[in-house]
């Protein structure tokens, strides 16, 4: 490892320049900065090495032109630090003294224009160093406690901090000189409109995916300016206290904000509901979650013998290798008792709701009110004893055979509560329903819904479709089903 040699008239110079904030990239602050410290290098007949430049980075992130600077320090590139200033370089307390004992060993000083040079190399250089950059770190430190102190006034208020949010715009207010003296939010009506439709998607049975990907086919542009939408961007769009004029201040709600609500509180409350549901089930089961591609797979479709859910299996034909056909099974996710192809049995699923929907009592066909405090208490329950009993798999106190018995009783159980959950979260009225009530537009409705709304549909109705063991061999007839209709 070299160390610097700083008695010479032609030391070795780095300059290091930063601007904490630059939101226009005009780079105007740091360019300065460079000029300034380019001319004292040339006063000083210093030979300037190297140039480390950072603009718009604050000093208490990751710097990689600063980690550049200290990495050619250690191999010895340069003999002094040509800064504009020591608050430039260190507003941390613990990389300020790292800096300052790693460049004192290494013989390098720093020269600034605004300030005093500083000879690492003693221990009064040394000194000076930490107390004139301690003076800077107070400085930030305070500046930081007054920014945050404004923010909080600011949410106390109501008012926003930052950009506009997704869904509203911003109108400046002027004086009689034209200058900006304030600003106010209003809705913006077309991504207001997004916002409200995700949330009407999601409440008639939309999973966030298939919205996603629905937003993305429709080419709407992203909140954020990203490629694409995600479903962790639908999420975040459709439970933000923002949409019914709340203001959140370090993760909590603290009041009213001063911009216009963009969704009814209600439909916000539903759907908040519905995803919390939705990640509680997700968190708390040792199970993977069913493909929702499928639309039985969720907890509508069981097994007619044994009770457990049913997965999707992709199976081959074994016909000729000629004719090769690809497709997709129900199988019940247990021990595989039943098995039917999925578009002979979604064909007769879709039938039979077309039909019920169409007669004269549709109305009688509609769920009850579900409490679904009381069957998230039930689900949380059971997912607690199916836990237990997979500790007690681990820990040998129960065998294989005994595991499987529990887990067979318990996941229909299970299935059959967080269906409750999600019918207590979906509103009665599906959007399409009114087109299904209609025998000349039943059938035309229900092809036209997606997998989600037919799901919501099934939810709605109470509709269980159990696959029952018939007979053997290829073909399909309606005894293959068995509707059960939880009530009506």
């Amino acid at each position: 490892m070299a160390t610097a040699t700083t008695d010479t008239a032609t030391a070795r110079a780095a300059i290091y320049a930063r601007i904490s904030q630059d939101d226009r990239k005009t780079e105007k602050g740091v360019g300065r900065q460079v000029e300034d410290a380019r001319q004292l290098a040339r006063l000083r007949d210093f030979d300037v090495v190297g140039e480390y430049v950072e603009n718009d980075i604050s000093a208490f992130r990751d710097r990689p032109e600063y980690d550049r600077l200290m990495a050619d320090a250690e191999a010895g590139r340069f003999d002094v630090n040509v800064v504009y200033s020591t608050s430039r370089l260190w507003r941390n307390r613990t990389q300020r003294g790292g800096a300052i004992d790693t460049l004192g060993r290494l013989g390098i000083r720093i020269e600034a224009v605004s300030g005093p040079s500083l000879d690492l190399r003693s221990a009064t250089g040394r000194y000076l160093a930490d107390v004139i950059a301690g003076g800077d770190t107070r400085e930030s430190e305070e500046k930081g406690e007054r920014v945050a102190r404004a923010a909080q006034q600011r949410a106390e208020e109501g008012r926003a901090n930052g950009p506009v949010s997704y869904g509203w715009q911003r109108i400046y207010d002027h004086d009689e000189r034209g200058q900006v003296v304030g600003f106010h939010d209003v809705e913006d009506e077309h991504a207001a409109g997004i916002v409200r439709d995700i949330v009407a998607r999601l409440l008639a049975g939309e999973g966030l995916r298939a919205i996603a990907r629905h937003l993305n086919e429709q080419g709407e542009p992203t909140p954020a300016g990203a490629s694409e939408w995600r479903h962790s961007t639908v999420k975040k769009l459709a439970i933000r206290p923002a949409n019914i004029g709340k203001r959140v201040h370090r993760g909590q709600v603290i009041g009213d904000a001063e911009w216009p609500a963009i969704v009814d509180p209600i439909d916000h409350e539903r759907v908040a509901a519905l995803l919390e549901a939705s990640k509680r089930g997700r968190r708390s089961s040792p199970f993977p979650t069913p493909d929702r591609r499928w639309l039985l797979t969720y907890g509508i479709g069981a097994c007619g013998v044994c009770g457990s859910v049913l997965r999707s299996q992709t199976k081959r034909s074994k016909r000729k290798k000629s004719d090769d056909v690809v497709y997709q099974l129900y199988v019940c996710d247990d021990r595989g008792c039943v098995g039917r192809r999925v578009t002979d049995v979604d064909a007769l699923v879709g039938a039979v709701v077309v039909a019920r929907l169409s007669r004269p009592d549709a109305a009688e066909a509609f769920r009850p009110e579900v409490d679904g405090d009381a069957a998230a208490a039930r689900a949380d329950e059971m997912r607690d004893r199916l836990n237990d009993a997979a500790d007690a798999f681990a820990e040998g106190t129960i065998d294989a055979e005994q595991l499987q018995r529990i887990t067979a009783r318990l996941r229909p159980a299970i299935e059959g509560a967080e269906q409750e959950i999600r019918q207590a979260a979906v509103p009665i009225e599906v959007p399409e329903l009114d087109q299904l009530r209609q025998a000349d537009l039943a059938a035309d409705a229900w092809d036209g819904m997606s997998v989600d709304r037919r799901r919501a549909v099934l939810e709605v109705l109470g509709m269980q479709v159990l696959i029952m063991p018939t007979r053997q061999g290829p073909g399909f007839v309606p005894e293959d089903v068995k509707i059960v209709w939880s009530h009506a």
